[in-house]
């Protein structure tokens, strides 16, 4: 007798095609990581651009409620912005934190001046641009002497 049935291949993949279809996949994935990094990053440094506006919007809303000035100051080096009273005992009202052990990863802070006293009626002594970083991506802030808080895109 002849056989009439075909033999049978076993089920399954071989382990080439097994190798190819994960060469494909790591080279997807490699293509792909360079940009969602770069992603992530950006909104880091985008949330905190937001929350130094938050940060100036507090102080001029503290100073309105207390009916005195308070001072919000820059520390670049430590990486930090500092609510106090604006008149003497200069009580710390709130400190932030924007370093590298923060949620933010900020490598790059600095203001353009360090210290601008925030008054009652919402104006400042001075205008202040506080510029965030993480080395690659840059976002200021803006605080106008008539107290217009902007983020500088």
């Amino acid at each position: 007798g002849e056989d009439r049935c075909p033999k049978r291949r076993a089920a399954g993949f071989s382990i080439l095609e097994a190798v190819m279809v994960l060469l494909i996949v790591a080279v997807v994935i490699g293509a792909l990581t360079p940009g969602v990094v770069r992603t992530i990053s950006h909104a880091r440094i985008n949330r905190a651009a937001n929350v130094v506006a938050a940060q100036f919007y507090l102080a001029q809303s503290m100073a309105g409620r207390q009916r005195r000035p308070v001072t919000l100051t820059v520390d670049a080096s430590a990486k930090t912005i500092t609510i106090a009273d604006g008149v003497s005992p200069f009580t710390t009202l709130v400190v932030r934190q924007f370093g590298t052990g923060s949620e933010f990863k900020i490598t790059a802070f600095s203001a353009s001046r360090t210290s601008v006293y925030l008054l009652p009626n919402g104006m400042t002594n001075a205008a202040d641009t506080v510029s965030v970083s993480d080395g690659t991506y840059t976002q200021r802030v803006c605080v106008s002497r008539a107290g217009q808080i902007r983020i500088l895109r």
